[in-house]
């Protein structure tokens, strides 16, 4: 459950925390108009040996760079002016690692059932500590430092602020490591079932077909999603098809599950997704990873799910004092008067 918290506290901030690390290769000064997916690209492949490029991600904010998916890594690059910022290789990172320990404790299959069991033991231990509470109903923090008072009336304050968000916390995150027993049953409740879309590659082009460029193709998936951002657009070399991912900033719930495929030379539209068009299963689910990650109400939210992570470590520390000082006292009463009194 440390490990839960700790860990949700760190992946909270995840973007932010990620930019912190490498301030160099993120932050970037606005000067004047943006440059094309194209010319963002040749530079990056220009700078790196001639390289394809395998995907774009496109800025969401103007002071920040957009970044190129490239064979050996991704690259970043200044989208005002193209200068190319630097690369990061592919490989696990520290905030790669703590996804891993909160999912499946970097250890597999098995360590993604501890991690599962690990959410239902909260949400049991939000509920047995709310019971324990009502009767003496405790929040002042009373008690000199590192007494049994002072961590008796912490737990007891901490945890009543933190009890509804927590238990949230742990409701939500259980449904996500059982998803796919509950799922079923959601769908079962809801009659819907999981949209599934199909992709069929186009045939081969004729002799000479010269394919659309990355900026028409987002162009052409942009007048199908009014008011949509692209975020990722995947080049028809990996795939046979342009893949173009797009944000919808007024869906709270799977806004950025809008997804546009099209044929890289006539600009047909293959297949097409919006967050608006999900069953009413997959929108249970959605809603339920959007309440788990803070990000259903924005920063608020996001901020309420990273205070709920702490208060894990909190209750944890103050608890493991709490059971600590009462060993402590067990076995002072335990020893005979006269060792107690130090006589020998």
């Amino acid at each position: 459950m440390v490990i839960l918290g700790v860990t949700g506290s760190i992946m909270e901030f995840e973007p932010e925390l990620d930019r912190l690390l490498h301030p160099e290769l993120s932050y970037i000064t606005p000067e004047g108009r943006a440059l094309s997916l194209s010319e963002i690209g040749d530079a990056a492949s220009r700078r790196f040996s001639g390289e394809p490029v395998v995907a774009y991600l496109p800025s969401l904010s103007p002071n920040l760079s957009s970044q190129v998916v490239l064979p050996s890594g991704i690259a970043f690059v200044n989208q005002h002016t193209g200068e190319v910022l630097g690369m990061r290789t592919r490989g696990p990172t520290f905030l790669g690692y703590m996804r891993e320990l909160h999912v499946r404790l970097a250890g597999g299959s098995f360590g993604r059932k501890i991690m599962k069991l690990s959410g239902i033991a909260m949400f049991l231990s939000v509920a047995s500590g709310l019971y324990l509470w009502w009767p003496i109903k405790q929040v002042r923090v009373r008690g000199k430092w590192g007494t049994r008072r002072l961590w008796f009336d912490l737990h007891n304050a901490v945890g009543i602020v933190s009890v509804l968000p927590l238990a949230i916390l742990a409701a939500t995150g259980t449904v996500i490591g059982f998803e796919d027993q509950l799922g079923p049953l959601i769908y079962k409740l809801t009659r819907s079932s999981p949209i599934h879309v199909t992709r069929s590659v186009p045939p081969e082009p004729a002799p000479g077909a010269i394919a659309m460029t990355p900026d028409e193709a987002v162009a052409i998936a942009r007048a199908h999603m009014p008011g949509a951002i692209p975020y990722r657009v995947q080049m028809p070399k990996y795939g046979g098809l342009y893949v173009i991912a797009l944000l919808n900033p007024t869906e709270r719930i799977a806004g950025d599950e809008n997804v546009v495929a099209l044929d890289p030379y006539d600009g047909h539209v293959v297949s097409l997704s919006r967050s608006s068009e999900l069953s009413r299963g997959d929108r249970i689910l959605a809603a339920n990873e959007a309440i788990h990650t803070g990000s259903i109400l924005g920063m608020p939210s996001r901020i309420v799910v990273w205070l709920a992570s702490t208060m894990v470590v909190v209750q944890a520390w103050s608890g493991l004092f709490m059971w600590r000082s009462g060993n402590r006292a067990k076995l002072a009463a335990s020893r005979p008067v006269e060792t107690r009194r130090g006589v020998s």
